[in-house]
């Protein structure tokens, strides 16, 4: 599933393309994506997006006429700025200059979704997700206070879109490599230090990866080739800081990779899924 870094870095390579010229049409919205139906994506013919821009894991295209095209890609969906139009496309929005924007899912199971929102309804979709670790209100002190009200073991405090947006599974094992912390440890229970040392985590990790991505972005979303992992996905290679094997487990239905010597003190962290499967 796209993250954070991925999804603004698009923004950023994208947003002068997808704001110098109108819309011409929106000739391909599958019913199995579309998740409203008024004000009709048809509408937004002959208008032009004047703010291409991002809310967590949403995508916001917002048009001289005041509504919102909001895109959620969820696990499967792809974002191309002037591609080939393909059986998988979901969703196009046609410029005169023939640069389209497609948005494509494969697979069988139709999870990404697109609505087309007014300003109000847009708020109302948005309320309920947590503080935007990149803008600069995001402090320790907010951190701090999201760790104590939503407590939680870091790895699902990171996941969790109420307590910090836009980070998934594969960005909150990288930061919580970078900063020296186990994925089982309990939000609430963290040292000052160990606040400020995932602060320093979140916002570097983050922002580095979008400085990263930002020119691989030219023609859509990038490939999870590109993305760089230093632990996610990377089981038994060697650490990039000490060397140690990657380890992975399973938790909260989520797999989660980590480094024994760096995280958890040399500790292998027991799969507690695998050692319910053998038990039964």
């Amino acid at each position: 599933m796209p993250e954070l870094p991925e999804l603004e870095a698009f923004v950023i390579a994208q947003r002068g393309a997808l704001t110098a010229e109108p819309i011409e049409s929106v000739p391909i919205a599958h019913f199995a994506t579309m998740k409203t139906i008024d004000p009709p994506l048809g509408s937004l013919a002959g208008q032009r997006f004047t703010s291409v821009g991002r809310r967590a894991k949403r995508l916001l295209f917002t048009a001289d006429g005041g509504d919102t095209l909001m895109v959620h890609l969820m696990s499967a969906g792809k974002l191309v700025v002037g591609g080939k139009r393909t059986k998988s496309s979901m969703l196009v929005v046609a410029f005169p200059s023939g640069r389209d924007l497609i948005m494509s899912e494969t697979g069988h199971k139709r999870r990404a979704g697109v609505w087309l929102l007014g300003p109000d309804a847009l708020a109302a979709e948005l309320d309920h997700l947590g503080p935007e670790p990149l803008d600069p209100s995001y402090t320790v002190d907010v951190l701090a206070a999201s760790l104590t009200a939503r407590p939680h073991k870091l790895h699902a405090f990171l996941r969790d879109q109420r307590a910090v947006a836009g980070i998934g599974r594969a960005f909150a094992n990288e930061i919580l490599w970078a900063a020296l912390l186990s994925p089982y440890q309990r939000s609430a229970a963290l040292a000052d230090g160990d606040v400020e040392k995932l602060h320093a985590a979140i916002t570097g990790t983050l922002g580095a990866a979008v400085e990263r991505l930002v020119p691989l972005s030219g023609s859509g979303l990038t490939t999870k080739a590109d993305r760089g992992y230093a632990v996610h996905d990377r089981l038994a290679e060697p650490c990039p800081r000490c060397g140690d094997a990657i380890r992975r487990v399973s938790f909260d239905e989520h797999t989660v990779f980590y480094c024994p010597t760096c995280q958890t003190g040399g500790r292998v962290l027991a799969d507690r899924r695998l050692s319910r499967l053998l038990r039964e």
